[in-house]
């Protein structure tokens, strides 16, 4: 069975974003709940370029998923999330988290908005993929 942990620094981010706009918090709040409940859901995390654009969303699809290509590529198997809701209701943030395929888990490591760049230099890609380290570095 799939599972999927917020990690403490994702939390943090949530936790800000419910104090700063939190219309979007309470949304992405729901989603990660919706996900934890949903193996099926859960499951559609790991297929890269699932659900199109919220423009034009694959029939059914609630999301978008796709690789962090950057650090996917040098090893780290980083993704991220759109959620279409909350890009219908005007806000624009990602669910930036790690899958770990031989344990089923997928570990939300961020919640950034579109706006950030993906930039490798940039202090949150630092912040993630210290975050990816540790977990690897934990044996998982």
């Amino acid at each position: 069975m799939y599972e999927l942990i917020v990690g403490d620094e994702a939390t943090e981010d949530l936790e800000d974003l419910l104090v700063e706009k939190p219309v979007a918090g309470y949304r992405l709040a729901t989603l990660l709940e919706e996900m934890s409940g949903s193996q099926d859901l859960l499951e559609k995390l790991s297929w890269d370029h699932y659900g199109g654009k919220p423009h034009a969303p694959e029939k059914g699809a609630i999301l978008s998923v796709a690789k962090w290509l950057g650090p996917y590529r040098n090893g780290k198997n980083i993704w991220r999330l759109r959620d279409f809701e909350l890009s219908r209701l005007g806000h624009e943030y990602r669910l930036i988290y790690a899958y770990i395929p031989a344990k089923d888990l997928y570990y939300v490591l961020a919640i950034v908005e579109r706006a950030f760049n993906y930039d490798s230099t940039h202090p949150i890609s630092q912040r993630v993929f210290a975050a990816y380290d540790r977990l690897e570095a934990d044996g998982w």
